[in-house]
């Protein structure tokens, strides 16, 4: 398959419509298959207690950010604490919550609630393993199935630059504004609805909403409207750390209440456009293909992950967690469960094998893909839909129900 055919550099003329097609030879796909097989039992066999101390180390870390980022801040607003406090909330999200609830600890983790996705962050444990605007149940429905099983088709409620396909019509200033805006603020008016709105429909068991109609739900003011968002995310959380916290400081004197409550509303801002510059660049650019329908097969899935993701330039340990380890999002989408202490050795692996079998393997500084995410928002061009053929007719079928999603959606849920 040729790496052009896969990723579009330039969009398509207005009355180019017509869908660009790609192609893995029936042998490639099985070659595919059996590597990516092979390289997941290798991993599995690696992983054990020493992926759980790393993610308690990793844990410790964003714990310890958080707690000089608390302690400075008696000194009055300062950078120094917005910023420890915006990478210990992070940290929490992106490097902890975000693994554990794909299942990745749950073999290692014994009988410790803390490590287990069924346990993490449920009823009165939220407010120690992750108190934030999203709730663990939420977020597997949304971006576990989601997003997960439907990467880059029309039912992937994470394709920012379709989501925000409305600012083609306005000035390229307005655009550029949206885009900070949105990134400032996408855990209050995208993150916390949607994944609201994914959990009341697999709980009513109801078809999943059409992409007009989740592009007004996620990116609009109105849902601050919603009342269980309020009562149950946005309320508490704002009274925690923007009352309470800052109470408990006024024994200090008025500045320190002061410096507490200003870089607490500082960090989650910053948190915010931290959280946004590592996660929505891995999917999105002109370069970087959306999907038309849904994967026919295992092997059709597979590819997508591949080709639809981006990995990071990651010269570092430090990198990695400042990355929230976004720098592995291809083998992340082949295996969401995999402990993160693994995805930097089955990345050797997985782009040895994509040289093999003749699927492009992208990696990118995380800078030139905050580029072509902000270009891919604000510029005229759009991103084709790209399909995706495996010439077998031998291949094993995705799931048919819903079509082609549940049978993947047991994989990740």
């Amino acid at each position: 398959m040729k790496t052009e055919d896969a990723f579009p550099r330039a969009a398509p003329a207005a009355t180019d419509t017509a869908p660009r097609t790609t192609s893995l030879p029936a042998e490639g796909a099985r070659r595919l298959m059996a590597g990516i097989k092979a390289i997941r039992a290798g991993a599995s066999a690696r992983t054990g207690a020493e992926d759980l101390r790393h993610i308690k180390r990793l844990s410790l870390l964003g714990r310890a950010f958080s707690a000089l980022g608390y302690a400075t801040s008696a000194l009055g607003p300062n950078p120094i604490s917005m910023i420890l406090i915006a990478l210990g909330r992070f940290a929490r999200w992106v490097v902890v919550a975000h693994p554990v609830l794909h299942k990745a600890y749950d073999g290692v983790a014994g009988g410790d609630p803390a490590w287990n996705s069924r346990t993490f962050a449920r009823g009165r444990r939220s407010l120690w393993d992750w108190f934030d605007w999203l709730d663990a149940d939420a977020w597997q429905a949304q971006h576990n199935v989601s997003h997960h099983c439907y990467t880059g088709d029309e039912r992937d409620p994470d394709r920012v630059a379709v989501n925000m396909a409305w600012l083609k019509s306005k000035p390229k200033l307005v655009r550029a504004l949206a885009l900070f805006l949105t990134a400032c603020t996408w855990k209050w008016l995208y993150y916390g609805p949607a994944t609201r709105s994914a959990l009341r429909k697999r709980r009513e068991r109801a078809a999943e909403a059409s992409t007009e109609g989740r592009e007004r739900a996620a990116w609009s003011p109105s849902v601050l409207l919603d009342r269980e968002m309020l009562l149950r995310s946005y309320l508490p959380y704002a009274l925690v750390h923007f009352v309470l916290l800052p109470l408990a400081f006024l024994p200090l004197g008025r500045w320190a209440a002061l410096g507490v409550l200003v870089n607490s509303v500082a960090a989650e801002l910053l948190s915010n456009l931290h959280s946004f510059a590592v996660i929505a660049p891995t999917h999105t650019g002109l370069d970087i293909p959306i999907f038309e329908g849904a994967a026919r097969s295992r092997e059709e899935y597979y590819v997508r992950q591949i080709v639809g993701s981006v990995n990071y330039e990651s010269p570092s340990r430090a990198a990695d967690f400042l990355h929230g380890y976004m720098g592995y999002q291809i083998e992340h989408h082949l295996w969401p469960d995999l402990p993160l202490r693994q995805y930097p050795e089955v990345a050797r692996e997985v782009e040895a094998l994509c040289r093999e079998v003749g699927l492009p393997y992208r990696r990118d500084s995380v800078w030139r893909r905050i580029t072509e995410m902000v270009r891919a928002v604000i510029s005229d061009e759009e991103v084709q839909a790209t399909r995706v053929a495996i010439s077998d007719a031998g291949a094993r079928r995705a799931g048919r129900k819903n079509g082609g999603g549940l049978e993947l959606a047991s994989l990740h849920g």
